[in-house]
């Protein structure tokens, strides 16, 4: 991983949350509370900008790596027909021990400039043996 990436916005768009949006999102969860839990996760934040915006943007090597956790602070459940705005920027690239760590955070806000939701990922790379 690129450690000169901390800091790097690797996204930046406007959602539309649409009601079939949330439909398909219910129907995929399955479950008696599909229908809230779809209102609070629309989104999944490292494929904003696209499938490899996250992977290119941290320089990381998909042969070597993978998901190490997502984290999720809500201020609110997305509503139906509103529009967010959602960008997704590199909080922080580390090595601990054999393994790099990068953290990927992206904040979603209303059209007010509210905060809605901020989602947190971690991606674990091991280090390349010389």
């Amino acid at each position: 991983m690129d450690e000169g990436a901390k800091g790097r916005t690797l996204a930046e768009a406007d959602l539309a949350v649409t009601p079939e949006l949330l439909v398909r999102l219910t129907g995929a969860l399955g479950t008696d509370s599909g229908a809230r839990t779809a209102t609070l996760v629309p989104s999944f934040a490292a494929t904003v900008g696209g499938e490899t915006t996250v992977v290119d943007g941290l320089g990381m090597d998909l042969s070597r790596a993978l998901l190490g956790g997502l984290g999720y602070e809500w201020e609110r459940p997305f509503v139906a027909g509103e529009t967010v705005h959602v960008r997704v920027t590199v909080d922080d690239v580390f090595t601990k021990g054999s393994n790099q760590f990068g953290v990927v955070v992206a904040e979603y806000t209303g059209s007010d400039g509210a905060l809605v939701q901020r989602q947190s990922i971690t991606f674990v790379e091991r280090v390349a043996q010389a």
